[in-house]
């Protein structure tokens, strides 16, 4: 993999939960779905902010911010904003909490497992 920054050991990422790194001024984020080792940029696409203390369920991370739900392995968005520092809101205050901004996905990055150290392409 060429251009390929290493961000943790093995050992440090486990399944389901969520390792926080810096590489190169960017917050990533990385775990294990199902076994295998992924990333994503750590910044919501709603406000920016960090999901590094949202929580991971079945290869899904919510946002602990806005609720929003995302596919940690693909980026694919689930559920667009629906709390207040992650206090849940009635269905009719989404809308304005989503501020305008509509649904969009996290960024993921190309992740790599060898020798005992994970890597990932900026």
């Amino acid at each position: 993999m060429p251009d390929a920054i290493r961000v943790a050991t093995t050992d440090e990422v486990r399944e389901g939960r969520l390792f926080a790194a810096r590489v190169e001024g960017v917050r990533l984020l990385v775990s294990r779905v199902n076994g295998t080792v992924h990333a994503v940029v750590d910044r919501c696409p709603h406000m920016g902010m960090s999901m590094a203390k949202g929580s991971m369920e079945d290869g899904v991370i919510t946002c602990p911010w806005h609720n929003s739900k995302f596919d940690f392995c693909t980026g694919r968005n689930l559920a667009w904003v629906s709390a207040i520092m992650g206090v849940p809101m009635p269905g009719w205050t989404h809308k304005t909490i989503a501020l305008g901004k509509p649904p969009s996905p996290l960024q993921t990055l190309r992740c790599e497992e060898r020798d005992g150290e994970i890597f990932v392409s900026l």
